[in-house]
């Protein structure tokens, strides 16, 4: 019956089969393992950086070593409005927030 129509069983290994993942694909485990040798030394990989990645790599670190919080800006608006004298912009406010919903 599985003939009917050209249909015909499942292939064993195929789409859908179970994999095991426990085994390695040796070409990969090969290239990684075994560096190519090349007259009797050992072929050594070698990156260079272009100025952009260099400068970019040197911003990264400069940001990282910023503080996440603005302890200046945090004072001056918390004396504000202690003191009464903050003013918010409902205008501005609400524009900012349909702005940030139609950024989403």
């Amino acid at each position: 019956m599985s003939d009917i129509n050209n249909i015909k069983p499942p292939v064993q290994g195929g789409l859908n089969a179970p994999r095991n993942a426990s085994v390695e694909d040796k070409r990969t485990a090969d290239t990684t393992a075994n560096p190519v040798k090349t007259g009797g030394d050992a072929a050594m990989d070698k990156i260079s950086l272009t100025a952009t990645a260099t400068q970019l790599q040197s911003l990264q670190q400069k940001i990282a070593a910023l503080p996440a919080v603005d302890e200046q800006k945090v004072a001056a608006l918390r004396a504000a409005i202690e003191d009464g004298s903050y003013q918010v912009d409902s205008q501005k406010l609400a524009r900012n927030m349909i702005d940030f919903e139609g950024n989403l």
